[in-house]
């Protein structure tokens, strides 16, 4: 039989539903006892948990304070921003710093001939591109007085007439801008140039009325560091003093014009047979690109033990070794690994005992002649005869010649009316025929068996009135080359290429594990592959050459692996081609970095400029220029590297002709420059200079003559926000813990954790922490000091002044105070939240994970109420309704007897 559905016994009348709740509740007393504990223990843990939160609140500003680089933090601002920008890249010092922004880099540009369409074919022939190899190279200001350098400033010149004008040099930076500057004074009668290590005056006013003098103006020494003070001179002329020499403090990168010195990278460098008949080893471990030529000369005589003494020479250029044994032997150098006594010049025969290398710095203004050839040098010079085309003819000695200004010298001392300069590419030499006369050749011949002629490539007669020598190809490209600086300045991209040699045998190299910085290096690296190839300097001294040695029936190539580019702006992805090296035919790859494009008679401007634009080194980039009123076209070339590492040269025999429309300049920049002072200038080839000051980076936007100043003040204001966010996240806490703990008599009510021992840890702890003293972290002992203290409430309370004060007065002690690693505040405050938040036994984690279990256990033990509870409910409602079902059977039974008769007895009536 199925249940009654309705909860009213309809037989008794009876309200089951409710009779049996009534039960139930009665029953479930002991459950409902246990569901407000777990209510009571879940808001504990809810209070807990925002505690915990709110202390590792605290921590995060703690931590905060715990940075050095809070304490660093610094405001950078320029007085005039329009012409000079300043911002910080980390953290600069504070302080006040004078610029003075001379110039902008600007970017060279060359212009063509007028030419009469993008359409106009060219002539068959060939361009080239210099990208370096020039010999107008002016020394550095700074390297001058053995590196002391040239306080910058002004200079007073009086020329024999009487005028006297003052030459400002506060902002020139080589020694050809001093000869620019004064030959720039339009009034002054003086004309400047540079001769060798000195510079020299002429007068050409054409008066004797007084001596030609040059004075110091205002109380410097500008005169006196370029080698002209004290100049009083009777004659047209005057010579300054030698301001050009080598040094203890010389960096070796810059000797050789820049080439540097090779050192091996194993064994001995040197070797030094004496005449005692002993011997003397230098193994060096020189690094040739931070390196001194005092640190050179130190370990030869340290090497020497007395036997040997190195020291720079009389002539201040080269270096002198004397051996200072006795005996019959012949004193020799030599380098058993390398080349480093070639390249000093000590492979030569001793006198008196004396070793005399070759001069390792050339002119102010100059190049060695044993930097040209690709840096194998021309050899030894002999005597030259010249015959102009009158036909008056010289014989010169350049046998004494070490630099090419000397070579110039020479020949313009002749008595022919011929003179030398450097060719229109500033890559060689030129020498022109000044006569005038059309009646005979220019001829240039050796005068001597040392092929002089053919050495400078001037030999020959010509029915002309010049010739061109073309490169004389100064080397530059050398080991000792950063490829940071590759490629103009763009540097080298370090990713991976293979090699495969003649005979097929490959291996990948790969630069960016490799991570060199010269491209000695990367020399060195593929000759470690066991490959048949050699990698070295090419010939021309302007990249890398690549020859194979081993012989196969192959070609050598270079590929590049996945997208790398490397081989490609080393110049040598590709196949091998017939090259001529050392005088002999091998199989090689030539990475000249100077770029060489081939034109036919059907090549236009349009196609010249679209060769000029897909080269890969792409050195400029090419545009045709449309000029007005449909006169014609000129291509247009810009270089694609800013500063004066953009310059490049353009010749060629293919009927056009570019000229410099702007010259290729760096941008300068002079720091602590005043109005009478210079101060130190630098240079970038960009508007924007880094380095100069630690952490700050400069920005010219334009060029002024008057100083800028840049402040770079502290900035105590982070600190402070960041003491007053800490301060702000505590008292979040306090006012937490003040609510969580709360015993209100009125009401007789209290808080969540009213007594709990975690909350009490928590407060007991912070009030302990913020009161007691720390020491081991410098002078500052307590949060007081710095204007930091506890009220009344419990609260934190913040003093900016005070604090502010404190850090002005010492502001190492303050973030020894937070900074310290083992005792500092941030430290100490990290411990503490750790013993309260953290994960490993903090106090508030451990409570809440205790909370957590209780609350599970009762969990489970309501689950269980209810289930037997559920049980009671179902026994109650089957009793009731089986007593309805009970009596209902019972008022039937009762129905049925009140329905019975008695029966009368038979025969009654």
């Amino acid at each position: 039989m199925g249940r009654i559905q309705s909860s009213v016994g309809l037989v008794s009348g009876v309200n089951i539903e409710d009779t049996v709740n009534k039960l139930i509740s009665l029953n479930a007393i002991p459950r409902d006892r246990l569901q407000s504990r777990v209510t009571s223990l879940q808001n504990e843990q809810a209070a807990v948990t925002e505690l915990t939160a709110l202390v590792v609140g605290v921590q995060l500003t703690t931590d905060r304070l715990g940075q050095s680089s809070l304490y660093s933090s610094t405001s950078v601002a320029s007085s005039h921003t329009a012409v000079l920008s300043a911002k910080s890249t980390g953290s600069p010092r504070a302080g006040n710093y004078s610029f003075v922004p001379v110039r902008q880099a600007q970017s060279q540009q060359q212009t063509s001939s007028l030419l009469a369409s993008s359409d106009q074919k060219l002539t068959a022939g060939e361009v080239v591109i210099h990208t370096g190899g020039f010999l107008d190279a002016s020394v550095s200001l700074d390297q001058l007085n053995s590196g002391q350098g040239v306080a910058r400033g002004s200079l007073r010149i009086t020329d024999r007439s009487g005028v006297s004008q003052n030459i400002d040099l506060r902002f020139a930076q080589t020694a050809a801008e001093v000869v620019d500057a004064i030959n720039a004074n339009d009034k002054l009668n003086v004309v400047a140039s540079i001769q060798g290590d000195h510079f020299v005056l002429k007068d050409v006013s054409g008066s004797t009325t007084q001596n030609l003098t040059v004075n110091e103006v205002g109380g410097g020494t500008t005169a006196k560091d370029l080698g002209l003070a004290n100049i009083s001179s009777a004659s047209n002329s005057a010579n300054g003093s030698s301001v050009l020499s080598l040094s203890s403090s010389t960096a070796l990168r810059t000797l050789l014009d820049g080439r540097g010195l090779n050192f091996p990278t194993t064994g001995n460098a040197l070797k030094f047979e004496l005449q005692n008949g002993s011997s003397v080893n230098l193994s060096t471990t020189i690094n040739s690109n931070i390196g001194s030529l005092g640190q050179l000369i130190n370990e030869i005589n340290t090497a020497g033990g007395g036997r040997l003494a190195a020291q720079i020479g009389s002539d201040g250029k080269s270096l002198e070794i004397r051996d200072l044994t006795t005996g019959t032997a012949d004193f020799e150098i030599s380098s058993p690994n390398g080349n480093l006594a070639q390249q000093l010049g000590l492979d030569t025969a001793a006198s008196g005992g004396v070793i005399s290398g070759h001069h390792l710095i050339g002119g102010l203004n100059d190049v060695l002649l044993t930097s040209l050839a690709g840096g194998s040098g021309i050899g030894p010079l002999g005597q030259l005869t010249l015959t102009d085309r009158s036909g008056a003819s010289d014989t010169i000695d350049l046998s004494a010649a070490r630099t090419l200004s000397q070579v110039i010298d020479a020949i313009n001392g002749s008595a022919t009316g011929v003179k030398a300069q450097l060719n229109r590419s500033k890559t060689g030499l030129e020498i022109l025929d000044t006569t005038g006369s059309t009646t005979g050749p220019l001829s240039i011949a050796s005068a001597d068996a040392t092929n002089t002629a053919a050495k400078l490539q001037l030999e020959g007669s010509v029915n002309a009135s010049s010739v061109d020598s073309g490169s004389l190809k100064l080397q530059f490209v050398s080991r000792n080359t950063q490829l940071k600086d590759w490629n103009q300045g763009a540097g080298l991209s370090l990713g991976s290429f293979r090699l495969t040699d003649s005979e097929g045998k490959s291996s990948a190299l790969n630069l960016a594990s490799l991570k060199p910085k010269t491209v000695g290096e990367v020399l060195d690296a593929i000759g470690k592959l066991n490959l048949g190839i050699e990698a070295r300097i090419n010939a021309a001294g302007d990249g890398i050459v690549l020859v194979d040695t081993a012989g196969g029936s192959e070609k050598l190539t270079v590929t590049e692996i996945g997208s790398g580019t490397s081989a490609t702006q080393l110049g040598i992805a590709g196949t091998a081609t017939s090259l001529t090296v050392d005088g002999n035919s091998v199989s090689g790859i030539d990475g000249s970095r100077t770029v060489r494009l081939s034109t036919t008679a059907e090549t236009t401007v349009a196609d010249l400029a679209e060769q000029l634009n897909s080269l890969s080194s792409k050195p400029v980039n090419a545009s045709v220029l449309n000029t007005s009123a449909g006169a014609g076209v000129r291509l247009l070339l810009n270089s694609s590297a800013s500063g004066a590492r953009g310059r490049v040269a353009i010749e060629g025999n293919v009927g056009i002709a570019f000229s410099e429309t702007a010259s290729a300049r760096d941008a300068l920049l002079a720091f602590g420059a005043n109005e009478t002072s210079g101060g130190v200038l630098v240079s970038s080839s960009t508007n924007n200079f880094e380095g100069v000051v630690s952490d700050l980076q400069f920005t010219i936007t334009a060029a002024s003559t008057t100083p800028v100043t840049v402040t770079v003040s502290s900035n105590s204001d982070t600190v402070s926000k960041q003491i007053t966010n800490f301060v702000d996240q505590f008292n979040k806490l306090r006012d937490k813990l003040d609510q969580a703990t709360r015993f209100d008599e009125a009401s007789q009510s209290v808080g969540v954790l009213f007594g709990s021992s975690v909350s009490l840890r928590v407060d007991i702890a912070y009030g302990k922490f913020f009161s007691s003293p720390i020491r081991g972290a410098g002078d500052i002992k307590s949060l007081g000091q710095l204007g930091i203290s506890l009220n009344d409430k419990g609260k934190l309370e913040f003093d900016k002044a005070k604090f502010e004060s404190a850090l002005a007065a010492d502001p190492a002690s303050v973030q020894e105070f937070f900074t310290n690693e083992s005792s500092g505040f941030a430290a100490r405050a990290k411990s503490l939240s750790d013993g309260l938040a953290g994960i490993d036994g903090g106090a508030l984690l451990n409570r809440s994970n205790t909370l957590q279990t209780q609350i599970e256990q009762n969990g489970k033990r309501i689950d269980a109420f209810n289930v037997r509870l559920d049980r009671q409910r179902e026994s109650l409602l089957k009793q009731f309704y089986n007593m309805e079902t009970a009596i209902a059977k019972l008022q039937q039974n009762l129905t049925a007897l009140n329905q019975l008769q008695i029966i009368p007895p038979i025969g009654s009536n």
